[in-house]
């Protein structure tokens, strides 16, 4: 459940909205309706705090939240949310250096935090305030990630907790990127092991119960597979417990939660590039040659850029990676040299090893395995360049729907997952495919035949 703090404001509403088409449960609560105490009794996964009329020590039980919560639960403060953490940890709240109200201006952001992941380095945002944190009296643990041209503090984030702020309004219509920040924040879920209990360890017993995991318990498991605090026999034992868990693919929340882990763990690329990806989750046991790989150069050589992503083969014999070094290209080159590819001839390609460099914990067990694991649909969900466009085959057919949703909740603006019937990860020339195309927050599934297209 998602908790919005309102401090009796009518933007409140706009940040349910957007709210509501990302999160299926929010509870809104006026900012003096309840106490720190009550409010840690609903056991909300996110907080946001809203703007506001007024200075922070106006903002009810805002400034207490962040005191007493911030270390537990994520919270994001909006406009006046932002400058009651500011004012919680220390920060002294003046007058702004220019007077904004209802105006767009120009911010530049710091990439490597999570709300900023995946969006430009400089972007478009409504500012509705008077007064801002003094940067020289934020303390060191609150680091600035975004500000203007003129050095106003845009946006803080906590060292050690999981506690963002935002003096702009990712809710408004004049910050195009706004739904997407709030997208990260609640795909965020800060520190989850608090206790020093080894959480793969009761993932694994839940998962040979027949039991999901929630986003949370897969983001932890991975996230400890990804720093290494876990065993080969643990991980072997993860892997193979949660892939045959049930004849159904894995939930949305356990392949939302892994891939939120492992994308935290890899090597981000910079580029200014609208960018596709065409790739296949293998698995599908076909014996196929690959098919993502020679298509992508089909649509490359049309004028679409493809950011290729991929590895050496797990569950096949011969993976993207070892196609194209058996034709001589430099799988190895490093990303400035990929994203220069990317502009000359429209394609590239990263090594997921050289990317991902957390995966050398799980490799080799992947190949002893010899069986389709997780990784085979975490891989098209973390290519370091982040496509915004995604044509994915899917080994099985109630992956089409599950993987549309995943990759909306990651970023993807608009894509395909298809199945070829005849247990094809790709679109099939020899039976229908059944298609979920998503976009807009919206998906639609229909069949399409090789009769359709002049294949008899």
């Amino acid at each position: 459940m998602v908790l919005l703090i309102d401090n009796y404001d009518s933007f409140s509403y706009n940040l349910y909205q957007y709210l509501g088409e990302l999160a299926d449960e929010i509870t809104v609560i006026r900012n003096d309706a309840m106490t720190v105490e009550e409010i840690a009794a609903l056991k909300p996964t996110h907080i946001i705090l809203s703007p506001g009329p007024g200075r922070p020590e106006d903002a009810g039980v805002c400034i207490d939240v962040v005191k007493k919560l911030g270390s537990q639960i994520p919270i994001l403060g909006v406009c006046l949310g932002h400058q009651a953490i500011c004012a919680a940890y220390g920060a002294e709240i003046v007058h702004a250096k220019r007077l904004m109200h209802g105006k767009q201006s120009e911010i530049t952001v710091l990439q490597d935090c999570p709300l900023f992941r995946d969006l430009p380095e400089h972007l478009l945002a409504a500012r509705y305030h008077s007064l801002a944190a003094e940067e020289s009296t934020m303390p060191e643990f609150l680091h600035i990630t975004a500000y203007t041209a003129d050095g106003e503090i845009m946006a803080v984030q906590h060292a050690t907790e999981p506690v963002f702020g935002v003096q702009f309004h990712p809710e408004s219509v004049l910050t195009p990127d706004g739904k997407q920040m709030l997208r990260n924040f609640l795909l965020y879920t800060g520190k989850v092991r608090t206790d020093g209990v080894q959480m793969i360890s009761a993932a694994i017993k839940k998962i040979v119960d027949k039991q999901d995991l929630s986003y949370e318990e897969a983001y932890g498991v991975m996230n400890e597979i990804m720093n290494g605090e876990t065993t080969p026999t643990q991980n072997a034992a993860f892997l193979a417990a949660l892939s045959t868990k049930s004849a159904k693919a894995e939930t949305i929340d356990e392949i939302s939660g892994c891939a939120a882990a492992m994308r935290e763990h890899a090597t981000t690329v910079q580029h200014d590039y609208d960018v596709m990806e065409i790739v296949g989750t293998g698995g599908d046991h076909a014996n196929s040659f690959n098919i993502s790989t020679t298509s992508a150069l089909v649509a490359a050589a049309g004028g679409v850029k493809i950011a290729k992503h991929g590895n050496r083969a797990a569950s096949s014999k011969c993976g993207t990676a070892d196609c194209l070094e058996a034709l001589g290209v430099n799988i190895q080159q490093d990303p400035e040299k990929a994203v220069s590819l990317l502009g000359e001839v429209g394609m590239c390609f990263f090594f997921a090893q050289k990317y991902h460099t957390s995966m050398k914990y799980v490799g080799s067990i992947r190949k002893e395995l010899g069986i389709r694991t997780v990784f085979n649909i975490l891989g098209p969900l973390t290519n370091p360049a982040h496509p915004r466009f995604a044509l994915l085959g899917v080994y099985d057919e109630s992956l089409t729907e599950i993987m549309a949703q995943v990759m909306m909740k990651l970023g993807v603006r608009r894509g395909m997952v298809v199945y070829g019937m005849d247990k094809l990860d790709e679109i099939s020339l020899s039976a229908d495919t059944k298609i979920c195309e998503f976009g807009n927050g919206e998906t639609r599934t229909y069949t399409i035949a090789p009769e359709d297209f002049g294949f008899a």
